[in-house]
């Protein structure tokens, strides 16, 4: 059976990096904080909501398929949720001000009275925007092509990975029967979706929320552009492809250049996102972006280096928080350098990296990051908003500040350097090609090592790659320390831990743990899952193994600063939310 390449959570890590999007909430800054509240004050005294339809101008990356069981870019994913409906959505709520799980094209959220049966009641009246019903049918057929094993679309792993569902697994690797799968159509307006295990309810709600791989396909036009071998098909390749189940349809695409989605008024989401239409650019230089953001042209940009010297201040700046913790992948099964096994060694490495010297003076607004799990990540019920790295449990888990312990380090190494014989250690560092940043990054670990262990002791040596290249190389072990990430679910952190696991597809680490083998999985799919308590001292315990052995040396989340024109006046005043971020479709537009 062919199978994808590389993980999906690899893909969105590559996709980060190269895009710069990411990660936190608040400046940090009181004096710019106030300065906001004045500028916002002046701002709402002069400006007023628009009755006129209201127009929003984004950029991005460009978009090469709408179909969703197969797309694989952090943009595309943007993107869908403008033209796809689904069971349920996930929205800001002013009441709460929090993020909230709503009804969509379902009547309610989802019952069950076992959390392994799953029950979707559809509303009535559902249609596509040709005017083709949508039911609970179309929603089953969807799914069977998701898991089809002659097509094996490469997010098929949501229904199977994410939750379990029955025989989802099988029939995807064709060991089953569609019948057998636990995906049953009841009658037009009743989808049943049964698991094999229990689950709780964020894992359910997040798997058929928002424009994503579980949203309805368009049977006619998925069926018209399918190969007479069913093994590929051409829906949503061009703009006669794409159809719309949800707020937004897609009016104009010129590949690589601009997308323009116009509101679809008689949907269920309709009342909730404010802009009437969205115009979306393809643009792929950061100095292109903040040209255009200077000209009043788009609605937002990311800063970084030179420009968040020129706009850090400013009281439009708002932050977001990264799903991924970058660092230094280390080959402790390397044969061509054994010493990278040496647990010492890591150590050193781990506690001998100034953080900041990379993420303040490279990047500026990266977040020092001495750990694996993301600030993002929750472990209490989302509506409360409970977050891991908040717990006390979590905390006491990483050094104090930001991990720089130079004469812990030195212990350390001087350990694994006699464990080498007295001899000179020397270690490869690969980075990704074409990124002045990776570069630098390179660079300033490369000085940083040395001059703390000494030259005469220590040596790395550079070696760029482009990312694809570069994960191929750490998947088939042929690399010594080498840059990366993989993107953690806000939601699941356990889910997440699976990367670390020892069965992992396309590991870029030799970590190598029954015990946490173990554990992850009782914490995803077994006697944990639904005991709160157990399940946040498992995921504390996961993390301190990786921390005790090391197989990648951690080093900071991507955060970014964003720039919001004036006319933007974002929900929760810019607070970050998983997901959803700064709930750009629910703003109120001033004019």
């Amino acid at each position: 059976m062919k199978q994808p390449k590389k993980p999906f959570l690899v893909i969105l890590a590559m996709m980060m990096v190269l895009t710069f999007t990411g990660c936190t909430s608040g400046n940090g800054n009181n004096a710019n904080q106030e300065s906001k509240e004045d500028k916002d004050k002046v701002v709402t005294e002069q400006k007023q909501p628009s009755d006129k339809p209201t127009v929003v101008r984004f950029s991005g990356m460009s978009a090469e398929t709408f179909n969703q069981h197969t797309s694989e870019s952090a943009e595309t994913s943007i993107l869908l949720e403008y033209i796809n409906g689904n069971l349920l959505d996930l929205i800001y709520d002013e009441t709460s001000d929090n993020i909230k799980f709503v009804s969509n094209h379902a009547t309610d959220l989802p019952a069950t009275t076992d959390n392994k049966v799953w029950t979707f009641k559809l509303k009535e009246g559902l249609k596509w925007t040709d005017g083709t019903p949508i039911t609970a049918r179309d929603y089953e057929y969807s799914y069977q092509m998701l898991l089809d094993p002659k097509l094996t679309n490469r997010n098929a792993f949501v229904l199977f990975d994410n939750i379990p569902i029955v025989s989802a697994n099988k029939y995807f690797k064709g060991e089953a029967k569609w019948e057998e799968v636990g995906i049953k159509a009841k009658d037009d307006l009743t989808l049943e979706i049964a698991l094999e295990t229990e689950m709780p309810e964020i894992d359910v709600y997040s798997v058929f929320a928002q424009g994503g791989s579980t949203s309805p396909i368009h049977k006619q036009l998925y069926e018209a552009g399918m190969k007479p071998d069913h093994s590929e098909t051409t829906y949503g390749t061009t703009l006669e492809q794409v159809p719309s189940s949800g707020t937004y349809r897609l009016s104009e695409w010129v590949r690589d250049q601009y997308r323009v989605f116009e509101k679809n008024q008689d949907t269920p989401m309709s009342a909730v996102y404010t802009p009437d239409r969205i115009e979306s650019r393809v643009v792929s230089e950061s100095s292109t972006r903040m040209q255009l953001w200077e000209k009043g042209e788009i609605e937002n940009v990311s800063i970084s280096g030179e420009q968040f010297d020129k706009y850090g201040e400013d009281p439009r700046v708002v932050y977001t928080e990264a799903e991924s913790v970058w660092g230094f992948y280390v080959n402790t099964e390397s044969k061509k350098n054994p010493i990278l096994g040496n647990n010492d060694l890591r150590k050193a490495l781990y506690y001998g990296i100034d953080r900041d010297k990379i993420t303040k003076g490279i990047f500026k607004t990266f977040k020092s990051a001495p750990y694996y799990i993301s600030t993002i990540c929750m472990v209490g019920d989302y509506s409360d908003g409970q977050r891991y790295r908040e717990t006390e449990a979590a905390k006491a888990n990483i050094p104090p500040g930001t991990g720089y312990e130079p004469e812990k380090a030195k212990e350390y190494f001087e350990k694994a350097y006699q464990a080498n014989g007295n001899k000179k250690i020397t270690i490869e560092l690969t980075y990704f090609d074409s990124q002045e940043t990776m570069k630098r990054t390179a660079e300033v670990a490369e000085e940083l090592y040395e001059n703390l262990f000494g030259k005469d002791k220590l040596d790395i040596k550079l070696r760029a790659m482009p990312p694809s290249a570069a994960y191929d190389a750490y998947r088939d072990g042929n690399f010594e320390l080498g840059i990366g990430a993989i993107t953690q679910n806000a939601f699941n952190p356990w889910s997440s831990m699976k990367a670390w696991r020892t069965d992992f597809p396309n590991r870029s680490h030799r970590f190598s743990s029954a015990e946490f083998d173990e554990l992850q999985k009782r914490t995803t799919t077994g006697d944990l899952l639904l005991k709160p308590e157990e399940r946040l001292d498992a995921l504390v315990k996961m993390e301190k193994m990786l921390l005790d052995y090391v197989p990648q040396i951690p080093l900071f989340q991507n955060n970014n600063a964003v720039l919001f024109q004036d006319r933007m006046d974002l929900k929760g005043k810019g607070k970050y939310f998983p997901v959803i971020k700064f709930a750009p479709l629910q703003v109120n537009i001033l004019e």
